[in-house]
């Protein structure tokens, strides 16, 4: 019999089943990151959905109703469609912000909207003309249009809270570099004009704010993270060409 003892590997001395740093980080991300949000928009867009087989069912309101209901809504189910594609195509950001502040200003901003419908009724803080409506009506639908744009341009970039993964600047993002805040906040201000009373109000106000909150937490990690992005930001305005 030999003296020798044979060499058993050791293999890793930590606990079976037990997750390593870099993989729990990775679990996080899956959850936290793709599947829960990619799960919310999923819900939003087929609220939707029915919404717009409801009113296809019952239309109502002539040309002015199909721009304000189906038209815009089928434009809605789109922006809220496409995220859960890119939830799960997108990479991971090579920066992500985790202050808590910054990030639940980025949640509640993202869906405090989704209860302007569900408000009680007040009173009416004005009257507005007949052509009032007629024109919200036109700007809701073209600033979902440009929601729906910004979103494409973002691309595999999209995301709910501040994070760097590349710079984009073509489409809106050549003249502006947070058109996306912009148009949601132009449907925002007019989703008031039926609805014109001191708690939309309130809401609507809020959320305006909290989206500019946004545009600075976000102007802040991007300049520290990406070198390019200084060349880029002196030759487009935050929200408002030539003014912001």
């Amino acid at each position: 019999m030999s003296g020798r003892i044979a060499a058993v590997p050791v293999g890793d001395s930590r606990p079976a089943g037990r997750l390593t740093a870099g993989r729990r980080d990775d679990v996080r991300y899956l959850v936290f990151g793709r599947v829960l949000p990619a799960a919310l928009f999923a819900v939003l867009g087929m609220i939707v959905l029915n919404q717009i087989a409801a009113q296809v069912e019952h239309p109502s309101g002539g040309l002015l109703g199909v721009i304000s209901g189906p038209a815009w809504e089928s434009l809605y189910a789109a922006f809220c469609l496409i995220p859960v594609v890119l939830f799960v195509v997108r990479p991971r950001p090579s920066v992500a912000e985790r202050r808590l502040l910054p990030r639940m200003v980025a949640f509640v901003a993202t869906t405090m909207l989704l209860g302007l419908a569900l408000l009680p009724e007040g009173a009416r803080l004005a009257t507005l003309p007949a052509w009032a409506g007629a024109v919200s009506s036109l700007i809701l639908l073209g600033a979902t249009v440009g929601e729906v744009w910004a979103l494409l341009s973002l691309g595999r970039s999209f995301g709910i809270f501040p994070a760097a993964r590349r710079l984009v600047t073509r489409g809106p993002y050549r003249v502006v570099r947070h058109p996306l805040y912009l148009f949601e906040i132009l449907c925002a201000l007019t989703r008031l004009v039926p609805r014109l009373n001191l708690l939309p109000l309130a809401m609507v106000a809020a959320f305006c704010a909290l989206q500019i909150m946004r545009v600075a937490y976000e102007d802040t990690l991007l300049a520290g993270t990406l070198p390019e992005w200084a060349g880029w930001a002196r030759h487009t305005a935050r929200l408002i060409p030539g003014i912001w």
